[in-house]
């Protein structure tokens, strides 16, 4: 079970270009990936805007590293009343296909809420990691964690510390939401859609 502190800011500015600002940054791409996450609920949940912090809360996810390796994970968030995610754990299981986990979770009734497809670019300094990601049909998203992948650096002991490190960088964020979720932005969008 993993469990750490994350912050993440939505930007305007193209994967492109927030690529060239890392790296005149003296950032690194340390690793380069793709996610496809289908997140699944029970299909007793009320799916709505209002209901976001109680289904986000517990649900499974199923995950795929495009090309590598899946898995089904169990998530869970504790929020503040600012809506602040305070800790995020999640616990792993590896599976051979994502069809069939899909089909075990439908059979115990849940149900598929949204998929997002994400191309991930982790990168680094040698003292932070910055997580890129670019999100189909939704535009890009720059994300921290308090405890570095690859590196044995903490990017801060607070969401404020972590803000501020993030802060340093320059980089074109919306300085109004540190806590931008993709899950909420997508389910906002297809509610919209219907």
């Amino acid at each position: 079970m993993t469990s750490d502190i994350r912050i993440c800011s939505k930007t305007n500015a193209s994967l492109d270009e927030i690529r060239e600002r890392l790296l005149n940054l003296n950032f690194f791409v340390q690793e380069e990936f793709q996610l496809v996450d289908i997140y699944m609920i029970d299909k007793k949940e009320e799916i709505s805007l209002e209901n976001f912090e109680n289904i986000f809360s517990n649900y499974l996810l199923i995950r795929e590293f495009v090309g590598k390796k899946s898995s089904l994970m169990l998530k869970r968030k504790e929020t503040n009343e600012k809506g602040e995610t305070l800790r995020h754990t999640s616990t792993n299981c590896p599976i051979v296909s994502c069809n069939d986990a899909y089909s075990l979770l439908t059979a115990l009734g849940y149900e598929k809420l949204l998929t997002l497809n994400v191309h991930n670019i982790v990168f680094s300094n040698g003292k932070n990691e910055i997580c890129v990601q670019d999100v189909e049909n939704l535009g890009v998203y720059i994300k921290m964690r308090q405890n570095n992948q690859k590196i044995n650096h903490n990017n801060g002991d607070t969401v404020e510390e972590m803000i501020n490190i993030l802060m340093e960088y320059d980089l074109p964020l919306d300085n109004t939401n540190f806590m931008a979720k993709k899950s909420y932005d997508m389910l906002k969008k297809i509610i919209k859609e219907k």
